[in-house]
């Protein structure tokens, strides 16, 4: 992934003591330690003392293209130095330093120059920070922002590929992103056209390699050519979005869940039914942290947690153990990898044109039905935590589509961020009436 890019510009006025004691440099060096950690080039600046200092300081930090950036307030300061920064749209942080000591003449004031600075008109969705260079506070404030940041840069800049449009009669999943992402709509003919292209050299080396694929016989040769066709129609964007079915089983004889596991298995993030904003985010998800996501269905509830299911396209990565490529569990032909979610933290993450939705919760390791299965148990939503129940009224009252994305790790509070810093709203839901029997 490439590095985010941190600026870091330190302000100040001449006339406070403050602005001669060197304070800046002790901020600008643990800013380089923790974000190049983090995975950040930063970037520092010389300091802002004027106007037009900061009208060609801001001007730098644009042409840089700078993903964050960070104002060190080492002393007080007006609107005039902070109005060139806040006008970028370059997400934010605003560090102002505690006083050098107290009693006497006032050495910085820069708590009042953050209170200033976030009071001018227009500033939203400013990250602000006061304390001292402190190494493990610092990176947990900029940890997630910089997770944020990544996520952002998918959301405004990924590069979609939309093979065939939405499956029949989901129409929510024609909902197109309005956040800036490219989306290239392609028919599903050029699907048909590049599996018939594939060459029988690439296919022997990639059958291989798939060796799960292989032992199908000709289905697997047939899932392999799926999955190399796809390969292919995907170089250049950043994931696709794949009508699945129902006309390649039809035509080909086969269910392509298995050739989408093998390109997940690589790394590639093929969305099944069309589900363009289910791939956005997939992408972002993965972007803050959450690694190798995947898309599922919520099929059950029962107070021990909420049932996750798909038809068989998880990477190996998710296996609690083992896996095995059975049969569709419906059309009866191959095939869908079979195998029980692992278990440990995850988190959740739904993208709608209104908004989105993310929680954290865990796996605990049980499965249940044909393809990828796992129970989702201590959810959190919203810093609230909701009983599985309570979870599936949320979902359905915030009239959320039918699949979310399911990230390994915990990466919410980056979600929560990468939120604000879109300028997304966090869909809450009303909750209506479930219950239902348990079973074991």
């Amino acid at each position: 992934m490439e590095l985010a890019r941190m600026a870091f510009v330190p302000v100040m006025r001449p006339l406070f003591r403050g602005a001669r004691m060197g304070l800046e440099e002790g901020m600008g060096a643990l800013l380089a330690e923790v974000g190049g950690e983090l995975g950040a080039k930063v970037i520092s600046l010389e300091p802002v003392r004027t106007a037009e200092e900061a009208e060609v300081a801001a001007r730098r930090v644009a042409g840089e293209g700078a993903d964050l950036l960070v104002l060190g307030l080492v002393t007080f300061a007006t609107g005039d130095l902070f109005r060139p920064f806040l006008d970028l749209p370059t997400p934010k942080v605003l560090w102002a330093l505690p006083e050098a000591w107290t009693g006497g003449p006032l050495p910085q004031n820069a708590l009042c120059g953050l209170n200033l600075a976030l009071s001018l008109p227009g500033v939203r969705g400013v990250r602000w920070l006061y304390g001292p260079p402190d190494r493990v506070r610092l990176r947990e404030v900029l940890a997630p922002v910089l997770a944020a940041v990544r996520g952002l840069r998918v959301l405004r800049e990924a590069r979609l590929l939309w093979l065939g449009g939405p499956a029949p009669g989901f129409e929510r999943f024609g909902e197109r992103p309005l956040t800036g992402p490219r989306v290239d709509e392609v028919g599903l003919e050029a699907f048909f056209a590049a599996y018939e292209a594939v060459e029988e050299k690439a296919l022997a080396e990639a059958l291989a390699s798939w060796r799960e694929l292989a032992g199908l016989g000709e289905a697997g040769v047939r899932l392999a050519r799926v999955a190399l066709a796809l390969k292919a129609l995907a170089e250049g964007y950043d994931g696709v979005a794949f009508r699945d079915w129902p006309e390649v089983p039809d035509r080909l004889g086969v269910f392509p869940s298995a050739a989408l596991a093998v390109l997940g298995d690589e790394g590639l993030l093929v969305a099944p039914e069309g589900d363009l904003m289910g791939l956005l985010s997939q992408l972002v998800l993965r972007a803050v942290g959450g690694r190798d996501p995947i898309l599922l269905d919520i099929v059950a509830v029962d107070d021990r947690g909420v049932l996750l299911w798909h038809g068989g396209e998880a990477p190996r990565s998710w296996a609690s153990e083992g896996g095995a490529l059975l049969p569709h569990f419906n059309r009866g032909v191959p095939a869908v990898r079979h195998l029980v979610l692992r278990e440990g933290p995850v988190t959740g993450l739904r993208l709608t044109g209104r908004g989105f939705v993310c929680f954290g919760g865990r796996l605990d390791g049980r499965g249940a039905y044909i393809g990828a299965s796992g129970w989702l148990r201590d959810i959190v939503w919203s810093d609230e935590p909701l009983a599985p129940r309570a979870f599936l009224g949320r979902w359905l009252g915030a009239g959320m589509p039918h699949h979310l994305a399911l990230g390994q790790g915990e990466c919410v509070e980056a979600l929560r961020e990468l939120g604000r810093l879109a300028g997304l709203e966090a869909l809450q839901g009303e909750e209506g009436g479930v219950w239902g029997a348990s079973w074991e």
